[in-house]
């Protein structure tokens, strides 16, 4: 008689970054999102605010160039995880400021 082979259960298995304390950080202000057919395209980007002296600089400024850091692009389903997790985060630090705010308010 053959011998059966089964097939191993499915099983999630967690990536964790290692050597990113090596990474340069950067402060990013702007962002440009463009949808493919099964991917979102991300760009990262930091403009400097122009200086603006008078009202009609204002007046005169239609654009303003950005400086493009980073580039990339995911799948849908790892969009959809990273909305869930910055939701969360946000969520998390909305609920910490609040609690400070209202703890140096009662003191």
């Amino acid at each position: 008689m053959p011998e059966e082979r089964q097939l191993p259960q499915q099983k999630l298995v967690k990536a964790s970054f290692e050597g990113d304390s090596e990474l340069p950080v950067h402060y990013v202000n702007i962002v440009n999102v463009r949808a493919g057919v099964d991917e979102v395209f991300i760009t990262l980007g930091t403009v400097i605010p122009p200086e603006i002296t008078d009202i009609r600089d204002l007046e005169s400024l239609d654009t303003i160039k950005a400086h493009p850091l980073f580039r990339f692009a995911m799948s849908k389903n790892v969009m959809k995880q990273m909305i869930d997790l910055m939701q969360n985060i946000y969520n998390h630090q909305l609920s910490q400021t609040e609690m400070m705010d209202t703890s140096q308010s009662e003191d």
